[in-house]
């Protein structure tokens, strides 16, 4: 399936994954991706949406480790096929990321400067 539906002009509607849900089993490295797809009408010049409107649900255990993916390079169009282990390990790079920014203690600011001894 194309997710490009129709194209006319600057207009074109497509579908979008526009939430993606990682239910991750981290005992087996394992679980279902739920895809959320949305129709979008949009111009492609203005970058304004004309409508979209959700679709549906895709339930999918896309085998993340042992899988084979092929990546287009968004700026060369060059693809690479990459595989399954390498999109985890940013999976969870980037949810370490997020944990330590939200739990980092703020530094204490020294309330004795200037206090004489």
């Amino acid at each position: 399936m194309s997710l490009i539906l129709s194209e006319g002009g600057n207009n074109a509607v497509e579908m979008f994954a526009t939430r993606i849900d990682v239910q991750w089993d981290f005992r087996t490295n394992t679980g279902p991706v739920l895809f959320h797809f949305e129709r979008v009408d949009w111009d492609r010049s203005t970058r304004m949406v004309n409508a979209r409107g959700y679709d549906r649900t895709v339930p999918q255990d896309i085998g993340l480790i042992n899988g084979q993916y092929t990546i287009t390079d968004p700026f060369t169009g060059e693809e690479s096929v990459e595989p399954g282990w390498k999109l985890m390990a940013l999976i969870k790079a980037a949810t370490e990321r997020v944990w330590d920014a939200e739990t980092a203690v703020p530094p204490v600011a020294d309330t004795d400067e200037g206090a004489s001894a």
